[in-house]
């Protein structure tokens, strides 16, 4: 028992979440909303895409109440499924979206497929989400997920390099502490931004 509390636990700190067909979700939380984003994964043949659609939809739509009480998260939520021709096969979809929600202590109000193929539900939090509890935004990204690359790094120091020139004046040793990966890059693929220097 205590394993699955740590598999789940571990599991809040995945954007991807896989599907038992192959598919799978990815869940991104933001200030103003919460946004799933539902793929098949999978390549099928173009006579079963709907089938494929709906059978993934339906395992997204119960994975994704999981993850709303597991993560309890709240506030306004767009699902992006995957498009669907068949008006009857969305409604599939909703019907287990609403009853997987009616199984969640916390109310919830869902609307239908749009004109744009996203449903967007509304779902009341009642405390903060347990992974603002168990997180804190990373010191080198402030939380986006995304750090500057190497090259960007490399110019970053070329151009700090130039303006401490200037106010320093010239003939005076600099030392650069950084990462490997960037020392590497200066000695080898970025080797121009040292000869300025």
């Amino acid at each position: 028992m205590l394993f699955r509390s740590e598999q789940q636990i571990e599991r809040i700190y995945n954007r991807r979440i896989q599907l038992p067909s192959g598919g799978w979700i990815i869940l991104e939380q933001t200030e103003a909303l919460v946004s799933i984003d539902v793929n098949s994964g999978k390549y099928r043949k173009e006579e079963d895409l709907e089938s494929t659609a709906l059978i993934t939809n339906i395992e997204a739509a119960e994975v994704i109440c999981q993850e709303l009480r597991l993560r309890d998260l709240g506030g306004l939520v767009v699902i992006d499924f995957i498009d669907m021709e068949e008006r009857k096969n969305r409604q599939q979809v909703l019907n287990t979206l609403q009853t997987e929600l009616a199984k969640d202590k916390a109310p919830s109000k869902v609307l239908p497929f749009n004109d744009f193929g996203l449903v967007i539900l509304t779902r009341k939090r009642a405390k903060q989400s347990l992974g603002k509890l168990l997180c804190q935004p990373c010191r080198y990204c402030q939380g986006t997920g995304m750090t500057k690359s190497i090259r960007t790094i490399c110019h970053s120091i070329h151009q700090e390099i130039q303006q401490m020139r200037v106010s320093l004046g010239s003939g005076r040793e600099i030392l650069i502490r950084c990462h490997p990966d960037i020392s590497e890059a200066l000695k080898n693929g970025q080797r121009q931004v040292l000869k300025e220097i």
